[in-house]
């Protein structure tokens, strides 16, 4: 039996050994795999949304490159966890050079069935997710068989395993064959987390938020790479310094340290956080990045949408009074009678005067298109006028009084509406106000209550292609998501690829440290604990390792969506809350099964 075959049959043999590493490798690969499937979709490249192409095309080199980053930390978590292993071999005669080399051929090997398997398992999975993505996002991605990312994958992966397999070779521990073999049985000292350093980070965390939240709309771009840079240097003193600092300061509350179990919790927790910390700053960083684009891209699109839904009208049509403009408004008319919808209509006059750029409406024109819209009337007494303003418009000071055809008229405030479109020097005036010599606008409006949403959509396509100015609601907002949802699709899956990645991370780690676990649980179950305790005890040891990073990463999102929106001048959206809810919910149900799947197999080697 050759070297060769020594090593690839020791890595079949021993696959329980390598199954967390394998599972993480295979899941980079399906991700890939699965968004490869998109980019090349022949949708896109035969002109559907092509503008995306490049953007999507973008992504998955950024997918790649996090794999890369990926599977390489994972490889090198996976060795660190292999000393004994290692002393054990070069005890037998195993050479360095022969130690360097089995560990490149073993990363080949799993390199290639995690890369078949992951293709495998892609394809059922890409095919799922174009079926999905035509009832969630509305983009109807046809069903093909992607041979163009089957051979992009394997190629790509292909490089990606054997760059990895040869610099992981210089990853392996550097220690001597004593220290190999008595890995894990050296205590680990007494921790001394550095107070200044703790301060430190709260300050640069605190400082980052402070300034990202309170500068205002316009200069959060420019603030943006500080804070980031700042608030990222916080995170790793973070986790570094202050929770084990907290963690060291609680052992010290006895009534806390020696309540039931939770001496045994924390006894090792400060080592563990210390061991975690880079594992714990890479899922928070990623998770935030994951909460910030989704919550960004989902918010745009609700700023956008909901933009266009504050239009009560589903049509207008205006211009100067004309026959060309009567003949426009019968043939839309038309329009919905050969669709059998049924709509109401009213129209209505304003005025312009050319030299002051003032616009002025009647009460009672005013009125007749809140009737139509089902929205409050408004009134005035004579002599007075009102400003009105847009719903979500800020309009620039509102003066005292404005002149109409030389006569002052008081402004007695703003009124915040929906029935026009009005934005700065808009005005609502008396019935009986002098407009002779104004410029005369006709604005016909329709409303379809209580009509089908794809008979509007149908509706308006037409009504548009023959008149480009008349703007059809419906029609414009479904067109605003179908041009949007790739985009959205994109970063929505980007962001999942993102934290489902984290999640499996911490996974990988969690069983990374299981060998310490058992040996320390089971010196523990033989003094008598009892399964129910174990269970409480893994629970809540699984539950800090997934939840720690995901508490900073949700506030780190909060913060960095409420500055997104302060662009935009406005608050924190819904859509915000709910990205960072759902992700939270991933994450419960994550922690969920894996705290379940994990005690199960530590209390099998626990009591065997």
């Amino acid at each position: 039996m050759s070297f060769n075959q020594l090593v690839i049959r020791n890595t079949i043999r021993n696959r329980h050994l390598y199954m967390a590493y394998f599972l993480s490798t295979m899941f980079s690969v399906m991700v890939f795999f699965t968004f490869n499937v998109f980019a090349q979709h022949p949708s896109l490249s035969d002109g559907l949304n092509s503008s995306v192409q490049t953007g999507m095309t973008a992504a998955a080199v950024i997918i790649y490159g996090f794999a890369f980053l990926f599977v390489l930390y994972s490889m090198d978590v996976f060795l660190q966890s292999r000393k004994k292993e290692f002393g054990v071999l070069m005890i037998q005669g195993m050479s360095p050079k022969q130690l360097r080399k089995m560990v490149f051929i073993e990363n080949l090997v799993i390199g290639f069935f995690a890369t078949i398997f992951g293709s495998i398992v892609g394809i059922g999975f890409s095919q799922l997710i174009l079926w999905i993505s035509k009832f969630l996002v509305h983009v109807d991605f046809g069903f093909y068989f992607p041979t163009q990312a089957i051979l992009i994958t394997i190629a790509s992966f292909f490089v990606l395993f054997l760059a990895i397999s040869f610099f992981i070779q210089f990853r392996l521990p550097k220690l001597s064959l004593q220290e190999l073999l008595k890995a894990g049985e050296f205590g680990k000292g007494v921790i001394k987390p550095s107070f200044l350093k703790a301060i430190l980070s709260v300050i640069l965390i605190g400082g980052g938020y402070a300034v990202a939240i309170l500068v205002p709309g316009q200069m959060v771009p420019i603030v943006m790479l500080p804070v980031i840079f700042v608030v990222i240097v916080g995170t790793s003193l973070f986790f570094n310094q202050f929770s084990v600092g907290l963690i060291e300061s609680l052992k010290k509350r006895q009534k806390l340290f020696w309540k039931k179990t939770n001496m045994i919790v924390f006894s090792d927790l400060s080592f563990r956080m210390k061991d975690n910390a880079r594992s714990f700053f890479l899922v928070s960083i990623i998770t935030t990045v994951a909460f910030a684009a989704i919550g960004t891209l989902y918010g745009l699109q609700e700023l956008l949408v909901g933009q266009m839904d504050l239009n009560p009208y589903e049509v207008t049509v205006y211009n100067t009074p004309s026959a060309e403009l009567d003949q426009e408004v019968a043939q839309v008319n038309q329009l919905f009678a050969e669709d059998n919808i049924s709509v109401n209509s009213t129209t209505v006059h304003y005025f312009l005067d050319t030299n002051s750029g003032n616009q002025y409406m009647t009460v009672s024109e005013y009125n007749q298109l809140a009737n139509l819209a089902d929205l409050p009337e408004l009134s005035l007494a004579d002599g007075e006028v009102l400003a009105l303003s847009s719903t979500n418009f800020t309009s620039g000071e509102t003066p005292s009084s404005v002149s109409i055809n030389g006569t002052e008229y008081t402004v007695k405030g703003t009124e915040q509406t929906q029935v026009v479109a009005a934005f700065n020097n808009y005005y609502l005036v008396p019935d009986s106000v002098n407009t002779s010599g104004l410029t005369e606008y006709q604005s016909t409006n329709w409303v379809a209550p209580g009509a089908d949403y794809d008979a509007l959509v149908a509706t308006g396509k037409k009504i548009f292609a023959e008149f480009v100015d008349t703007q059809p609601k419906t029609f414009l907002r479904q067109t605003t998501l179908d041009g949007y949802a790739p985009v959205l699709f994109v970063g929505i899956f980007i962001g999942i690829v993102f934290f489902v990645s984290a999640g499996s991370f911490l996974y990988f780690r969690l069983y990374s440290d299981m060998d310490v676990d058992v040996e320390k649980f089971r010196m523990i179950y033989k003094l008598g604990l009892s399964k129910k305790e174990l269970k409480k005890m893994i629970y809540q040891q699984v539950g800090i390792l997934f939840f720690t990073p995901i508490i900073v990463s949700v506030i780190h999102g909060a913060v960095a969506l409420t500055a997104m929106y302060h662009v935009f001048n406005m608050d924190m959206q819904l859509a915000g809350w709910e990205v960072l809810g759902v992700f939270v919910l991933i994450q419960v149900i994550y922690y969920l099964i894996a705290r379940i799947f994990y005690f199960n197999k530590v209390y099998r080697q626990v009591t065997a």
